[in-house]
């Protein structure tokens, strides 16, 4: 019989929304810095951070097996080191490899994304607001 007191899926899908929203802050900074000389466009990759979290990654997922455990995460619950260069070829003078349509499309992308997680988890908890009341 499923346990439907589990929270393993709104963790998951909390810790979605959590990579989708440092994600739109690394595009953000992208966009922001379109115009800084020498500025270098950086990026997060969604999957490969939910398949390292989910365990299907290439790296095994910690486990906070104590409550005195340090945590595991590093902003928002995800490891900075996800946040690389995009290493784009600079067309500009000025060294900038900031492509601005990219990161627009990439923003909106993120943005629907966002959306459906966050539709997931609220569903998540009408269910279990419906088991809990019993209707």
């Amino acid at each position: 019989m499923r346990n439907i007191f589990s929270m393993s899926n709104i963790d998951k899908l909390s810790y979605g929304m959590d990579t989708a929203s440092v994600k739109n802050n690394v595009i953000a900074e992208n966009i922001a810095n379109n115009d800084t000389p020498t500025y270098k466009a950086s990026k997060l990759e969604f999957d490969e951070v939910m398949g390292d979290f989910l365990g299907t990654g290439k790296k095994l997922p910690l486990a906070q097996t104590h409550a005195k455990h340090f945590s595991t995460g590093g902003f928002s619950g995800v490891p900075a080191d996800y946040v690389r260069f995009q290493n784009n070829p600079s067309l500009r003078n000025d060294g900038n490899d900031v492509n601005l349509d990219y990161e627009m499309s990439e923003m909106a992308a993120n943005s629907v994304l966002f959306q459906e997680l966050s539709q997931l988890t609220a569903g998540a908890f009408t269910k279990l607001k419906t088991a809990i009341q019993g209707r």
